[in-house]
């Protein structure tokens, strides 16, 4: 299947294309912090990895103790997971439509467990309808949340921009919530920012040596 034909013929294409386009303006926003405000460079990024390896208490958390503006806060945490979404939504259902498009065996193994997670999940949210799609997206437990949430909102029939707006939204509240929550605990967090960050950062990178290493072991066996 052409790329170009994908992001035309398909309406996952399109939320696809958007999804990356977003992707593109927030590396490049990335590395303009880097080049011309380098001390908030690493809390930008700290809050990126740790959001997408452990979720949004996790960077939020960071944040927090960083002391960042929490207009600002908020608007990046949304833009992160508004990418994943954007990104993760459109390759499952196209894979879900046997249209793969990424061969990469991680990210098959995350859409199966996802598929698992979905499909368990999917009569309960069925009989709430959109209302059950919320409270998903609210749990924040594993496997919950908006990517998930996602795919549950594509198998329980709800259009693209039906699951999108009320996942989004919920997320956007779900954020909210919990720089709420999180603000009770502030003192604390700043007194820790800086252990904060590194600890979460080098578990990430200890999940990606785990990884490779598995992998690598995998291949030898």
């Amino acid at each position: 299947m052409k790329i170009s034909h994908l992001f035309l013929a398909h309406k996952e294409g399109k939320i696809l294309l958007f999804g990356l386009v977003l992707l593109g303006v927030y590396i490049v926003f990335l590395l303009f912090t880097f080049l011309f405000y380098p001390d908030y460079f690493q809390a930008l990024l700290s809050i990126t990895i740790t959001n997408i390896f452990f979720g949004r208490m996790a960077g939020l958390s960071i944040g927090v103790a960083s002391q960042m503006d929490i207009s600002f806060l908020v608007a990046l945490n949304f833009t992160i997971e508004t990418i994943m979404v954007l990104i993760l939504y459109p390759l499952f259902v196209l894979s879900w439509n046997k249209l793969e498009l990424i061969s990469y065996q991680p990210l098959n193994d995350f859409f199966n467990k996802s598929k698992k997670t979905a499909t368990t999940y999917q009569p309960m949210i069925q009989k709430y309808g959109i209302f059950g799609l919320i409270l998903f997206v609210l749990t924040p437990f594993a496997m919950t949340g908006p990517v998930v949430g996602s795919f549950v909102g594509y198998l329980i029939g709800f259009r693209h921009w039906v699951t999108l707006f009320v996942v989004l939204l919920s997320t956007f509240i779900a954020i909210l919530l919990w720089v709420y929550l999180i603000k009770n605990f502030e003192k604390i967090l700043v007194v820790y920012s800086d252990t904060l960050s590194i600890g979460f950062l080098l578990a990430a990178l200890a999940l990606l040596l785990w990884y490779l290493l598995k992998r690598y072991l995998n291949k030898t066996t």
